[in-house]
């Protein structure tokens, strides 16, 4: 394993400070959802919001229509996330995002502008779709958009800051929702239509900035644009366009799509599943967004104040506040990991130590809530405080592990033909079991209490085992030669990754996929960019 050096990361900030301001702006897109599913578990406890809906929490019902208010977004997301595929393979990954983004607002605004003059839940359940709707399109993109266009040595931590911009965003609408609690008295609709209001700052800066940044120069290759590709590569690797660095990148990505260029969907599912390799690849993006989401922590993003509650922990500004001291330690904890773990660690350690430490804070909550059940009126105990930490020590684990890595790999592991494809299936599964935990959360509270906590707990239990022998490392591998980690015995391959010494990616950290390939390939490599222009546009 490769030692932590402040000292390397702050070189890599100013060797690649290019590709950093992309993933800057890009990743305002993981902001967006990141503030909507921080403030709307703070919203939904405001008696201001109940009055303005005239809501009854004392209702039996109330339960299950914080799960619909909270779950109706995650259903545009899913819907978002599937038009991914077609927005951005047929306008690009940079007006993809404009797209999305344009979407998202015009969703905030219905949020924030409906219960005028009725109590109708209707138009905020429009809102949150439509912004749902952009939400997703945008979740699908960034990882895709910012993998396209990042170094090799670099491209772990960059695809992560869109998990980084995602929990900043949830920690500035605890404290928004924190602030306005504190200073904002009465049943005034201001309570919560601020915090509504305010999640479209980030989505204005997504669009004032993604205006002046680079197309992906893997789509422009896909389209047969060879000379624009170069332009934008030679841009983001801040070099001359005849650079050799950046000709020989360009050959490897030409190569790499000879016969795959301009694929509609039929041919991209029948590539998808084309061979073991293929289907692997295919299932291994969707197969690692399922188990974030049932780390569990969404049930706590969405409902903190409630699980603070259910735990000891009193008052409702108490709630807040703690919930917001929680985002700021996952902002810290996932700032720290994609320093100092990402890329050095690497993406299956990040994993193997995210799951263990969740697991035990998971069961830790979950027995505890069983063993000492709290009631109303009762004073923390030490147990109960424990549980409290065992909060953010859970938030800890996930941060630099299955909080960014699961968008690193998925965007890293699949084919540069059928990424748009395969990133949208995951995002797809990613929104469908997000809503899914949305829904049935405050549901098994109520219901089964301490035993929400063991099944998560559970559930990351296998998610350790699944990481031995299913994830291999890909950490400095280049994007064209990470299919090779999947081929022959996968098993084999990942449990040998699991051993530093052993790891298959140092052997392939400067492999050139030009250096393998046929003698049509070779003759791409030798002569050049513009030989790759010519046979492609040939073709």
């Amino acid at each position: 394993m490769a030692k932590f050096d402040i000292r390397m990361v702050l070189a890599d900030i100013k060797a690649y400070r290019k590709v950093y301001f992309l993933t800057a702006v890009a990743s305002f897109g993981g902001m967006l959802f990141g503030w909507d599913t921080g403030l709307i578990g703070g919203v939904l406890t405001m008696d201001a919001f109940q009055h303005s809906f005239n809501l009854d929490k004392t209702s039996p019902d109330f339960s299950n229509l914080q799960g619909n208010i909270v779950s109706v977004l995650q259903a545009g997301c899913f819907f978002g996330a599937l038009s991914s595929f077609y927005v951005s393979d047929k306008f690009g990954r940079k007006m993809a995002l404009i797209i999305a983004d344009a979407i998202f607002i015009l969703g905030s605004l219905i949020q924030t502008l409906c219960a005028i003059n009725t109590t109708s839940l209707a138009q905020l359940y429009v809102g949150r779709v439509i912004g749902g709707f952009g939400v997703g399109l945008i979740s699908a993109v960034v990882p895709t958009y910012i993998g396209e266009n990042a170094n090799k040595e670099i491209r772990g931590r960059c695809i992560g800051c869109m998990q980084l911009f995602n929990v900043t965003g949830i920690c500035l609408s605890f404290f928004v929702n924190y602030g306005i609690n504190i200073h904002i008295k009465g049943l005034s609709s201001a309570k919560w239509r601020i915090p509504f209001a305010l999640q479209m700052l980030p989505g204005a800066l997504l669009l004032v900035g993604i205006i002046f940044q680079n197309e992906s120069p893997r789509w422009l290759v896909e389209k047969n644009r060879l000379r624009d590709a170069a332009k934008a590569l030679a841009r983001v690797r801040s070099k001359a366009v005849d650079h050799k660095d950046v000709t020989q990148e360009l050959d490897e990505i030409v190569t790499d799509f000879q016969g795959h260029e301009k694929l509609p969907l039929v041919a991209q599912l029948k590539a998808s599943v084309s061979s073991k390799r293929m289907f692997y690849q295919t299932s291994f993006a969707v197969i690692l967004m399922f188990w974030q989401q049932w780390t569990g922590t969404n049930s706590i993003n969405y409902y903190a104040p409630q699980i603070f509650q259910s735990i000891g922990l009193k008052g409702q500004s108490a709630g807040l506040f703690a919930t917001g001291v929680y985002g700021i330690v996952k902002i810290v904890c996932t700032a720290l990991g994609l320093m100092f773990a990402t890329e050095q660690l690497g993406r299956k350690y990040s994993l193997l130590i995210g799951a263990a430490g969740q697991a035990f804070a998971m069961f830790y909550i979950g027995v505890n809530s069983a063993v000492n059940p709290t009631k109303a009126g009762d004073s923390l105990t030490g147990t109960s405080t424990f549980a409290i930490v065992c909060v953010y020590l859970f938030v800890v684990f996930y941060s630099f592990g299955w909080g960014p890595i699961p968008f690193v790999l998925s965007s890293e592991c699949s084919p540069n033909h059928v990424r748009s494809l395969i990133m949208a299936a995951a995002l797809m599964t990613q929104w469908l079991f997000n809503f899914v935990i949305a829904k049935i959360t405050p549901i098994m509270l109520d219901k089964i209490t301490y035993g929400t906590f063991l099944l998560f707990g559970s559930c990351c239990i296998l998610m350790f085992v699944y990481t031995i022998f299913c994830v291999p490392e890909t950490k400095n591998v280049p994007l064209e030669s990470i299919h090779l980690l999947f081929e022959g015995n996968i098993i084999k391959g990942a449990t040998k990754d699991t051993i530093p010494r052993y790891s298959r990616a140092k052997k392939l950290q400067n492999h050139h996929v030009t250096n393998d390939a046929d003698s049509d390939v070779d003759q791409v490599g030798q002569k050049g960019t513009v030989t790759g222009v010519q046979h492609i546009e040939d073709a």
